[in-house]
């Protein structure tokens, strides 16, 4: 035996080994079906898919729709019936499922944005000839986008010279021309163009160059707000960016919630408006808010903080009444971005509770429909087993028997098509004595051994020993008419006789009863079917009784 510690004698453990890393890897490919998952977004699919998929939702859209319809002309018969319980009940159905056609609708409309952009994707790739080139004009766009912040947090907060500054506007200015061709480009490739406008104006407001007429008196006032207004370029970059990194762009995407995009974009307009009114007014009477950049500091402040942070107070009526208002719609605008982001990042506990409750109702009314199916229609299938088997025992002839089942498959148990077909052992065929109901789907009116779903379950009871077989039904789907088509097989006195074939509708295919009562009816039959061939065999064999 070998010394050599690194040596392990015992191969139990090289095997443990071999499942350690099979499950290493096992743990790898979760984790890599569980990032591409995560990471998948909608603009991944094709035309074709996105197109699929927008038809799909607007057919449940339509069935919601239908439901939404019933359940408000069930709330209206409720009120006029003055029935306040149901009345309330319909109120709150009519409250979920118009939930959930706005959450169809969000869905429809994702799809919608994602085709636009699929569109302008595949047209850009058109016009670029390559993807390289379209990567190509990504990257110009993010490093000019790069070049053009990094310039403006210079002029921000280091001392420039003249000379310098002019050198920062024309490159600016360069970088805004750039990207406002970029912006025109992409207009005009767009399917819809006022969808790409609507979507991305922030692109072509952040790109007009502050030069100019913005320069000249107050107005550079402005002209040095908007250089504040480049940053907004950054979602342009961020655009770029996530074509590379699918973080990022679920980055994006959780910005994108609807309650949240909203408030950031109040918050920026009430601040913007905010610092624009207090300089204008009472610019001149402070140099704390002189400048554009002290009057935004000052109506941030003002609005996050409520106006303790009490960096000037207004002396004129119309500034105190803008601190007044920044104050109250501040609180209102903080609160709401506080919520939004709440509910980003915390579970909403009311909406999957009422979620959960709304499922339980649905599986306590299928339960109810159920109940209603054994207490109701099972005692009336009962009745009408008990009266079809005595009918079936007091028949004369193996045709009448076929006739009686037949027509009682069809009336009493609610088959599309009920068929009975009697075996010839001599030549090997069944021969069908009587048809019902649909003759689209029904057998054949001889059928082989072998030949088709009858014949093969002929084929498996010929060669199964049937006096211990358990007899039961056997099922197939039938298409044409999305029901499910059932052979029940005729077996006495230990004798294949021939079958029962039967389909039933999709929608009672799945019970116990209308999968059990042809069964049994087939038994009765089999009986009565038998005993009439003895009674006909002990006639032609014993002359006394036939005299």
């Amino acid at each position: 035996m070998s010394t050599d510690p690194a040596i392990d004698p015992n191969p139990a453990n090289y095997h443990d080994h071999d499942k350690v890393r099979e499950f290493a890897r096992h743990e790898a490919d979760v984790a890599t079906i569980r990032r591409q998952a995560a990471h998948w977004r909608l603009t991944d699919c094709d035309e074709p898919t996105l197109t699929q998929m927008r038809h799909a939702l607007l057919d449940e859209m339509a069935r919601v729709e239908k439901m939404l319809d019933a359940a408000n002309q069930a709330f209206l018969h409720f009120v006029q019936q003055g029935n306040p319980v149901e009345t309330e009940r319909s109120r709150q159905q009519i409250n979920r499922i118009s939930a959930e056609w706005k959450t169809l609708n969000a869905h429809l409309q994702e799809i919608d944005q994602a085709l636009l952009e699929r569109h302008l994707h595949s047209r850009l790739l058109s016009i670029l000839g390559s993807r390289r080139n379209l990567n190509l004009l990504e990257a110009v766009i993010f490093i000019a986008i790069l070049v053009a912040v990094a310039l403006t947090l210079i002029e921000i907060f280091v001392p420039i010279s003249a000379e310098t500054f002019n050198t920062f506007v024309l490159i600016d200015t360069l970088i805004c021309f750039l990207l406002l061709g970029d912006f025109f480009f992409r207009l005009w490739a767009a399917e819809d163009r006022r969808w790409y406008v609507s979507r991305y104006w922030i692109d072509f407001v952040s790109s007009i160059p502050a030069t100019g007429i913005l320069r000249l008196g107050r107005l550079a006032r402005i002209a040095r707000f908007a250089r504040i207004l480049r940053f907004a370029r950054l979602s342009r970059a961020a655009r770029s960016l996530s074509l590379y990194s699918r973080g990022l762009d679920q980055l994006m995407r959780t910005l994108e919630l609807k309650l949240v995009k909203r408030s950031v974009w109040a918050a920026i307009i009430l601040l913007t408006l905010g610092a624009i009114a207090i300089l204008l007014i009472e610019g001149n009477q402070s140099s704390s808010i002189g400048d554009i950049d002290q009057s935004l500091w000052w109506s941030f402040t003002t609005v996050i903080t409520g106006g303790y942070a009490d960096l000037y107070n207004p002396t004129t009526l119309e500034g105190r009444l803008i601190t007044v208002g920044l104050i109250l719609v501040g609180f209102v605008i903080t609160s709401i971005l506080i919520a939004s982001l709440t509910s980003v990042l915390v579970t909403d506990d009311a909406d999957r509770l009422e979620q959960h409750q709304f499922d339980m109702e649905v599986k306590l009314q299928a339960l109810e429909q159920r109940l209603d199916l054994i207490s109701g229609e099972t005692n009336q299938g009962l009745i009408a087993l008990e009266v079809a088997a005595q009918q079936l025992s007091n028949q004369d002839s193996a045709e009448n028997v076929a006739a009686i089942l037949t027509t009682s498959m069809i009336n009493d148990f609610e088959s599309l098509q009920a068929s009975l077909h009697l075996y010839d052992e001599t030549n090997g065929i069944h021969h069908r004595l009587a048809l019902r109901g649909l003759e689209s789907v029904a057998p054949p009116e001889n059928i082989a051994v072998g030949t088709g779903f009858i014949g093969r379950v002929a084929d498996d009871m010929l060669r199964a020993n049937l006096s211990i077989k358990d007899i039961e039904p056997v099922t197939e789907p039938c298409l044409p008419v999305r029901g499910t088509a059932m052979v029940c097989p005729l077996v006495a006195f230990g004798r294949y006789i021939g079958v029962l074939h039967t389909v039933l509708p999709s929608h009672l295919g799945r019970y116990y009863l209308y999968n059990r009562a042809p069964m049994t009816m087939a038994h009765h039959a089999a009986i009565a079917i038998a005993a009439h061939n003895l009674s006909s065999v002990a006639l032609h064999s014993d002359p006394a009784a036939n005299a």
